[in-house]
Formats: C-alpha cells, sequence, structure tokens
C-alpha cells in the first residue's frame, strides 16, 4: 500500500477534546491481541541506524557486501547468515546491529540471539542491545539468558519506572506467562534496590499482556497501596476497574490522580469525561467550570458540549470565549479558530486564524486557513495567499505551502494541476524530499509509473534507507507494472526497516498475492488489517480472501473497510472490477 505522504509539521489541532484521554483509559485495556512475538518485536526491534561506516577488514567488506545485495534481492535469510558472519567476524557494533535488524526482519530468532548478543557484547552500556537479545532469546525459550540481558537493562536505568515497564514488555512476549512470570520472580528476588510499588505495577502490566485482567487489577492495587500518591499508579488502576466494569471503583481512582494534581489538564477532562459516561454530566460540566479558564479549557468545554448533543450550549459557551480576553490574543485566537470550526462556523474560523500573525502557530494557522478557503469554495484566494506565503525566505514555509496549495487542487479534483505545481515546487527546491514524494505519490496516482520512479529513485540515491520512498516504489511496481520480483526485493528491503509499519507489511501481501502465492499473502493482509483499520488494506485482504474461495468473510471486510470509508478509491476499484454488489 502507498503510504500517506509526509505529514505535515503543521498541527491542525491540539487533540483536547474532552473525553479523548478518558476513551484512551478506558480503551488501552481492550485492544485486539497481537500474536505472540509482535509487541516485543516491535520494542525490541533494533533502533534505525546510521550509514555503515566502509569495513577495512576484506572478509567484513565481503560479508557486508554479500548482504546487501542478497537483502536487495529478497533474499532476507541469506542476508542474515551473512551479516551474521560479518558481526562475529568484527568489532563494530554497528554491524551487529544491523544483523540483528536484519534477523528481526526475517524472523530468524536463533540468528537474532547470536546477533543481539554480540552486539550487547560489543556495546554493552547499550539497553537497546540487550532489549534486543531479550527479545529475541524469550524467541527460542531461553529465559536464562533474557534474565541476564534484563538484569543488565535494569542497571542501565538504574530500576526505574521506565526500566520496569520494559522489563514487563519485554516478557509478554513470551509464549509461556507462567514461565514468564517465573523469570520477573526470580528478578525481584535479586534486585534489592527496586522500588515495590514500580514491581507491583510492572507485574501489572504485564498481567494484562498474559490477558489476566483480574490479576493485573490486584497488583495495580497493590502498587497504589505503595504509593498512593503516585499519579499514574492510580489512573493506571482506574483503566483496569473499567475494563472490569467496576465504574465505581474506576472513578475512585481517577478522582484521587486528579486531587492530586487538579491543575492537569488532561486529568481533570479525563476525570470529567468519567463522571458524565457515569450519568454525571453535571458533575463534569463543574469540574470544567473549576479549571483555571484557559483558551485550550474553553474550546474542551465546547467541544464537550457538541460531544453530549448540546448544540445550544456549545454555542453560547463560543459566544462566552469570544467575550474572553487573554494575555495571549493570537493563542485566544487559535483555540477560537478551533472552537469555530467544531461549530461550523467556517466564516469566523476562517477570520481567527487569519489574525494570528506570529509565534509556532503562525504557520500552522496559515495553512489551515487556506485549507478553510477552498473548502468554502475559494479556491483562488486559498491559493494567492499560499503563494503569498512562499516570499518569505524560510525554508520550512515555503515547502509547505506548496504542499498545501497541491493538496488543495488534489482534493478539488484537479490532480493534473496539482502535478504541475509541484514541478514548479521541484524546481525552486530540488532537494526536497517531502515534496519529491509527494509528487511521486501523485504520478503513481494518475498511473504515471515512470514519472513516480524517477521521483523516488532521486529520493533513494539521497536516502537509501527510506523506508516509505522504498515501500512506495515497490508497491507502484507490483500494483501497475510486472516487474514483481524488482518489486518485492524493494518491498522487503522497507520491511526489514520497519517490520511492524502497516504499509508496508500490506505491500508484503500484495506482492505475494500478485505473484499467486496466496496463503502468505493472506498472512500479511491480516496482519496490516489488524494493525491499521484502513480501507485499502480491506480492500487487499478481501480480493485474497474472495480469490481464495473465502467470499463470505471477504464480503464482511469489504463492509468493515466500507465502514471506515465508503468512497475509498481502491476498495471502490477492487469490487467494480471483481463484480462484486452487496
Amino acid at each position: 500500500m502507498l503510504d500517506a505522504a509526509p505529514k505535515s509539521v503543521l498541527t491542525r489541532y491540539r487533540g483536547v477534546l474532552a473525553g479523548c484521554l478518558a476513551m484512551a483509559l478506558i480503551c488501552a485495556c481492550a485492544g485486539p491481541q497481537s500474536r505472540p512475538g509482535d509487541e516485543v518485536a516491535a520494542a525490541a526491534a533494533p533502533p534505525p541506524a546510521e550509514p555503515l561506516a566502509e569495513p577495512t577488514d576484506e572478509e567484513v567488506m565481503y560479508r557486508v557486501f554479500a548482504a546487501e545485495y542478497l537483502g536487495a534481492e529478497g533474499d532476507l535469510q541469506g542476508a542474515v547468515g551473512e551479516y551474521l558472519e560479518a558481526a562475529i567476524a568484527s568489532d563494530d557494533p554497528a554491524i551487529a546491529r544491523r544483523a540483528t535488524r536484519v534477523a528481526f526482519a526475517a524472523e530468524a530468532w536463533q540468528e537474532a540471539v547470536m546477533a543481539a548478543d554480540r552486539w550487547a557484547l560489543l556495546e554493552p552500556d547499550s539497553v537497546a542491545a540487550h532489549e534486543s537479545a531479550t527479545a529475541a532469546m524469550l524467541q527460542v525459550g531461553d529465559y536464562l539468558g533474557a534474565e541476564f540481558h534484563i538484569m543488565r537493562i535494569l542497571d542501565l536505568m538504574e530500576d526505574s519506572t521506565e526500566a520496569w515497564l520494559l522489563v514487563s514488555g519485554l516478557l509478554s512476549g513470551s509464549a509461556d506467562p507462567g514461565l514468564a512470570d517465573a523469570t520477573l520472580e526470580h528478578i525481584l528476588s535479586l534486585r534489592e534496590t527496586a522500588s515495590s510499588g514500580d514491581v507491583f505495577y510492572a507485574r501489572s502490566q504485564l498481567a494484562v499482556r498474559s490477558g489476566n485482567l483480574r490479576q493485573a487489577f490486584e497488583l495495580a492495587q497493590q502498587a497504589v497501596e505503595e504509593n498512593p500518591r503516585r499519579i499514574e499508579f492510580l489512573t493506571w488502576a482506574g483503566r483496569l476497574a473499567l475494563n472490569l466494569k467496576e465504574p465505581e471503583a474506576g472513578l475512585e481512582y481517577i478522582r484521587r490522580a486528579w486531587q492530586l494534581d487538579p491543575e492537569d489538564h488532561d486529568l481533570a477532562l479525563a476525570y470529567a469525561d468519567l463522571l458524565a459516561r457515569t450519568g454525571d454530566a453535571d458533575g463534569a460540566r463543574r469540574i470544567m467550570r473549576e479549571m483555571t479558564q484557559t483558551p485550550d479549557v474553553m474550546l474542551s468545554r465546547i467541544l464537550f458540549e457538541i460531544a453530549a448533543g448540546d448544540r445550544q450550549a456549545a454555542a453560547a459557551l463560543f459566544e462566552e470565549f469570544e467575550a474572553m480576553e487573554f494575555d495571549d490574543p493570537e493563542e485566544q485566537a487559535y483555540y477560537q479558530a478551533q472552537a469555530a470550526e467544531a461549530l461550523d462556523y467556517r466564516r469566523k474560523a476562517i477570520d481567527y486564524y487569519g489574525r494570528i500573525k506570529s509565534g509556532d502557530r503562525a504557520l500552522a494557522a496559515a495553512i489551515r486557513r487556506a485549507e478553510l478557503l477552498a473548502l468554502d469554495g475559494d479556491v483562488a484566494t486559498a491559493r494567492s495567499e499560499l503563494r503569498d506565503l512562499r516570499l518569505q525566505a524560510d525554508e520550512l514555509t515555503i515547502e509547505e505551502s506548496w504542499l498545501a496549495e497541491a493538496r488543495i487542487l488534489r482534493e478539488t479534483g484537479d490532480r493534473d494541476q496539482a502535478f504541475r505545481l509541484l514541478d514548479e515546487a521541484v524546481q525552486q527546491l530540488p532537494h526536497s524530499i517531502p515534496i519529491l514524494y509527494t509528487r511521486a505519490l501523485l504520478a503513481a496516482e494518475l498511473g504515471w509509473v515512470d514519472a513516480a520512479e524517477r521521483d523516488l529513485r532521486v529520493i533513494l540515491g539521497q536516502q537509501p534507507e527510506n523506508a516509505a520512498a522504498l515501500n512506495a516504489l515497490g508497491y507502484t511496481l507490483a500494483d501497475q507494472t510486472e516487474r514483481f520480483d524488482e518489486a518485492e526485493a524493494l518491498i522487503r528491503q522497507a520491511y526489514i526497516l520497519q517490520p511492524n509499519e502497516s504499509s508496508i507489511i500490506d505491500s508484503m501481501g500484495w506482492v505475494a498475492y500478485k505473484q499467486g502465492r496466496f496463503e502468505e499473502a493472506e498472512q500479511f493482509l491480516r496482519r496490516a488489517w489488524q494493525l491499521d483499520r484502513n480501507p485499502e488494506i480491506a480492500a487487499h485482504l478481501g480480493e485474497v480472501l474472495w480469490q481464495s474461495g473465502k467470499q463470505e468473510e471477504a464480503v464482511k471486510t469489504w463492509r468493515e473497510g466500507q465502514a471506515v470509508d465508503s468512497a475509498n478509491p481502491v476498495l471502490l476499484e477492487t469490487l467494480e472490477r471483481l463484480g462484486v454488489v452487496f
């Protein structure tokens, strides 16, 4: 799947809608469970590596080049072997780190153990190295080896809360929860300096990952008893109580956390939302009224009333907000603009965004104002204001204005004009990766494979490990040409770099489907769909299921995709091409 164009650095909304945090509290424990090892692989996969320095030893150099060649050809197992040999022969931790990453991507766990162990030996103070070694060892059932590396992590992180949470996350990847808990118990017996509250907290999180919510709640309660003023312990206990359908207990823990820090806006809003969810909407409103009435709190109150279905109250609060004066009028205007958008007062929102002329929010406000002008039908003014932005010397502003104008043109249906505009942008900023990438995606969307490939190859010339560009090029070749082997090699390189990115996993499935490997395709696409309810992934998974004779499940998947976005072009094209009507 083509990943979205690079996200703008602009922040459109601050995200202070009353209830968002509480929804996260309520839902955090109830999400779908990953297959064993996925969480750990995500947590422990080596960080993106800087480009390797050229090895000086001829044998090591040969092994590294051979590994890179095999990886580019899609032979991950061969690449794993060559990199492991290079790591063993070299004292360079970067080579061992790279070997670890490739082994994780190939799910070659024995080799991952050896590579990560070598990395930890060469870079003993690296938490990431010990983290990777632990994860790999748990995959092969080497609990004693995992314990050694866990002890080093705790030493390096000084038994901090973060260290214990990291350890619980690693142990949750074990295929045997009993052995994982026994390992943790033994580690605890050796850690005299560990805070019992932190330990109970970590064990509670491990119990959640093992699916035992009741035990997790009991451990969380013990953590609170040990440290009754630790807000994270209280909110965690509250989350668990809510997931166990014990709203009164959950509300009490969140209330206690809020009382410890009533000025924490997110915590206060979470408490208010829980009051509303338990039938005390007036109590929720009281909490928000008693908060310091900053611009972001006023926005939160307005959004709360909208969510509660009381538009009249929201409109009244907006009028009150307009009559207020704050020390920073531009900050006030920023939140007033968002409130106006929420109430669908588009012209007011346009006006408020236009009042923001300086500071960190100025660029975000200018871009959003242009987008709203376009939505309001005034594309000419929107484009004119974006062109005016480009008169500034700031390269980021220039880049963002080009991207925003192209986005407006595309969304109004003028994709050819958007592409021509990006041609101009590239002439002004020839080295801008976001502009090149956006032009490439648009070219692929238009079916101009040569143009898309040209831009993506330029990006890869500058950034050979740009996973998004590797995936975009591979997917485009798989979807619009018959260069399947080349496409798969590119996508596999992206997969090595980001093995838990849903768009890349989708591409892995799609190229396997294109080559007739339906079972493998289904496995990848199911995983992608689990990670990201994207209608394009639903289109791909549904097609594989349909062609595999699983028509009923295919229709169910497509319906789920339609529920997310019924107008998704890939989903619509798939149904039309296959002649499916339901």
